[in-house]
Order: structure tokens, then C-alpha cells, then sequence
């Protein structure tokens, strides 16, 4: 097993969170007087300060725990996935509270520097882009739920799956795998609508305008000039996994711009590189905690049974 060294990627999480291009960017709103500024940093205020309260939490139990079989690199970061779903369901919708309060004491404070909103014009724009598109489904609002109650469960689940679409595609099962661990949080944060109704997403892929099947509506983490918020978007939703390794593979064949990761084969770090510089997810981080994930044990489980046995030769 390759020995974890989680430090550059958490580094790179933490530095995003107050990174120059993303203040700057909020700044500039600030600027140019967009109503929006205000919500936007109570948002996100919001969202820091419940994730700076769980990685508070974390480091006082690792007092307790620092020498704990159960105490490694691995498990931080399968816990750092972890926190950053819980900071997102926390603080999904209405939150709890902190942003509404913050946003009126400063719209009270800053409010008269700001322009009225143009709802009129705001939404003949909206309705101009949209008679563009197909109609879609309406979706339905959601949440996320567990699927499976380990890592390896997860993996076992999923694998006949990843290794059918991963043949399709002639990458490496273990990236795909990896993929859908990271975006799941290995199977505890699966898409679900708010009646418990399962939409067996497992890669995340938004429902845009060319998506003529259900849809779920719910929180998400995007990274906007760097920094991280929270947002709400409409994703795909099928009847079960093999529909969503099957969407997986005709969505990568059909876009040009992920050619260039496809062609890196079997090499899956070239692959999970090649995703994130076609723009698969806003997280600057995304390659980096594949492959992180890729050197995982249940994941190097899955590359020591699928290589070739010597003496089938």
C-alpha cells in the first residue's frame, strides 16, 4: 500500500477558503453595489464557521485518540469528506440562522450603498434563456442519505458496475470507483428526494437543459473564483446504478472536451487529471483527493484483483 500524505491537499481545501481571487471577487460585487453581496458573504460566513467547528471538534478528540489504531491519515480524510457534507447539510435552505442574522445587520449597515434589484428585467432575461432550452422536468426537492455502511461495502457494491463502464471508456476501474466514492462520501451522501426515493447518482452530474428525466433539487458545494459556497442545483436522477454508470459513460464519449482524459487508459492519475482540466468539478482540489482516494485500501484492493495473474501466462 502507498504510504497517504494528506497534508497538500487539505492545504490546498484550507487556502481556498480565503483565497485572494475568490475575496476579490466578493469584493467586487461589493463594489459595483450587487444587493447580492451581502447574502453571498453571510452564506459563506456561515459555511466556514460550521466547518471550523467540526475541524475544532476533530482536533480535541485526537487528543484523546492520538494513538488509536483507528488514528491515521486515511481515516482524516475519509472524516474531512465527512465534515464537509455535514457543514452542507447543516447549512442548506434557511441554515441555522447565523447567515439570515448576519445578512440584516449588514444590509441595515451597508443596504443604502446597494442598487435596487431589477426584478422585472431579471426575469424576462431568465424567461429569454430559457425559452432556448427544452422543457424540463420539474424537479423535486432532496437531500442526501447513506447507501451502504463502509468504504469496502461501498466498493463492493459498485465495482461490477465501474468495471463495465471503465471497459466502455478503456480507463481504470479503480478512477471511476474513486470518482463516485468522492462524490458520494463513499456512499453516506447518495442524492435522495425528501421522501427517502433514491436517485442512484453517483458522479453528481447536474441536470441541464438537454436532461429530459427526473430531477432532484438540492444543496451543493461549488468553488467560485476559488472559494467555496453553497448553492442549490437540479441533478439527474435514474432507476438505478447501472443507469448511472451508463449516463457516466455516454456523457464523457459525448462531450469533446474530456477526449484528452480518456486517452489516458489504464494510467488513472493521468485520467482524474485530465477531468479536472476539462472542468468536471469547479474543486481545485478534485485530482488531487482522487487520487488520494485511489491509494485507499479498499481501492487498492480493487487494482490488486484486477491485475494479471502470472501464472495464467
Amino acid at each position: 500500500m502507498i504510504p497517504l500524505d494528506n497534508t497538500h491537499v487539505r492545504q490546498q481545501v484550507q487556502d481556498s477558503l480565503l483565497n485572494n481571487d475568490g475575496m476579490e471577487a466578493l469584493r467586487a460585487k461589493g463594489r459595483n453595489g450587487d444587493p447580492e453581496a451581502l447574502r453571498e458573504v453571510a452564506r459563506q460566513f456561515e459555511s466556514m464557521f460550521v466547518h471550523q467547528m467540526f475541524k475544532q471538534m476533530r482536533a480535541t478528540n485526537e487528543v484523546f485518540g492520538k494513538d488509536s489504531l483507528f488514528s491515521s491519515e486515511e481515516s482524516k480524510f475519509h472524516k474531512e469528506m465527512l465534515d464537509q457534507q455535514m457543514s452542507l447539510e447543516l447549512t442548506k435552505g434557511r441554515g441555522l440562522g447565523l447567515a439570515e442574522m448576519l445578512y440584516q445587520q449588514m444590509e441595515r449597515a451597508y443596504g443604502d450603498k446597494l442598487k435596487p434589484q431589477k426584478a422585472e428585467s431579471m426575469d424576462t432575461s431568465r424567461l429569454e434563456r430559457q425559452s432556448n432550452l427544452s422543457v424540463p422536468t420539474a424537479p423535486v426537492t432532496g437531500g442526501k442519505a447513506p447507501l451502504t455502511n463502509s468504504p469496502a461495502e461501498f466498493v463492493e457494491r459498485i465495482r461490477p458496475h465501474a468495471v463495465k463502464a471503465a471497459e466502455q471508456l478503456g480507463v481504470a476501474p479503480q478512477a471511476l470507483i474513486a470518482q463516485a466514492a468522492l462524490e458520494t462520501g463513499w456512499g453516506q451522501h447518495v442524492i435522495h428526494t425528501g421522501s427517502g426515493s433514491n436517485s442512484h447518482n453517483l458522479f453528481n452530474i447536474k441536470a441541464d437543459g438537454r436532461w429530459e428525466g427526473d430531477r432532484i433539487n438540492v444543496s451543493t458545494i461549488e468553488y467560485r473564483h476559488g472559494l467555496p459556497q453553497v448553492e442549490r442545483a437540479d441533478f439527474r436522477r435514474y432507476d438505478n446504478y447501472e443507469q448511472s454508470f451508463a449516463d457516466y459513460v455516454q456523457f464523457l464519449q459525448d462531450s469533446p472536451r474530456y477526449q484528452d482524459a480518456l486517452k489516458a487508459g489504464n494510467d488513472a492519475e493521468r485520467y482524474v487529471e485530465g477531468l479536472q482540466d476539462a472542468g468536471y468539478a469547479t474543486d481545485p482540489a478534485y485530482a488531487e483527493k482522487l487520487k488520494t482516494l485511489m491509494r485507499t485500501e479498499p481501492l487498492m484492493t480493487v487494482v490488486r484483483n484486477d491485475a494479471p495473474n502470472p501464472n495464467d501466462a
